[in-house]
């Protein structure tokens, strides 16, 4: 004897029609029941942490997909990249898919914060070697400007100096005593 099911795809097959009439009863049901239906839904999601993480692997999944990437490769990258940013070396436990936005090719997985200021800088190297130009002539530069200027108190401590951030040796940011 056949299941209900099998009876019902026989019969879609045979009337094309058939299809159609299920679904458009199906949608008047959820229309009717709609918050019948959202609180059963809710109440499972509180209550079902194995419906939870089948979500998060789902949409972990599905993430990795627009990358043309599996669990299994982006395991392989973190692998390879120490489980750390390509970047910044910082381990920052889930690492973002890195890649080119003109064709799409994966780079690697980084932080958030080192994909972002890749993103912010529109994957431009010219931008990039620019900005660190800038941060290194800032962190060489001498001179003091009036909101990193020392006070007139004569006083050394970081409480005397004017301006928000200012330190006492008058240094721009606390970069003051670094390596660069």
């Amino acid at each position: 004897m056949s299941t209900r099911w099998e009876k019902l795809k026989k019969r879609c097959a045979e009337d094309p029609e058939c299809l159609e009439k299920i679904r458009a009863a199906q949608g008047r049901y959820r229309e009717a029941h709609k918050e019948e239906i959202a609180e059963c839904r809710r109440r499972k999601w509180k209550t079902d942490p194995e419906l939870r993480a089948h979500d998060r692997e789902w949409r972990r999944r599905r993430r990795l997909k627009r990358y043309g990437l599996s669990v299994a490769d982006y395991a392989k990258m973190s692998k390879r990249q120490h489980g750390a940013c390509a970047i910044c070396k910082k381990s920052h436990g889930v690492l973002c898919v890195d890649h080119c936005h003109a064709c799409g090719k994966v780079r690697g997985l980084l932080c958030a914060k080192c994909n972002s200021a890749l993103g912010f800088c529109s994957d431009s190297p010219e931008r990039l070697l620019a900005a660190a130009a800038y941060l290194q002539a800032a962190c060489d530069k001498e001179e003091t400007t009036p909101m990193t200027a020392p006070s007139s108190s004569g006083t050394d401590s970081p409480e005397s100096a004017t301006g928000a951030g200012a330190i006492a040796d008058a240094r721009h940011c606390r970069c003051a005593g670094k390596a660069v």
